[in-house]
């Protein structure tokens, strides 16, 4: 079986100014489509059916997912 790489995206540049916010990306990960407090604001403001949507944390701020 034959494994697919995957590329590393650098997104700093395009999404510094879209702290704490949801964001919505093209497929090629070139350009914010749209973005919002909430996921339906950034929803609303993409005009395109496809976008990839992340949520952005707040810079300055470590993240590390706990399970118990």
């Amino acid at each position: 079986m034959k494994i697919k790489s995957v590329r590393n995206y650098d997104l700093s540049k395009i999404l510094k100014p879209y702290e704490n916010k949801w964001v919505a990306l093209s497929y090629d990960r070139t350009k914010v489509l749209g973005a919002g407090d909430t996921f339906e604001e950034a929803r609303k403001k993409v005009l395109e059916k496809e976008a990839i949507f992340l949520k952005l944390p707040p810079y300055g701020v470590n993240y590390i997912p706990a399970s118990s």
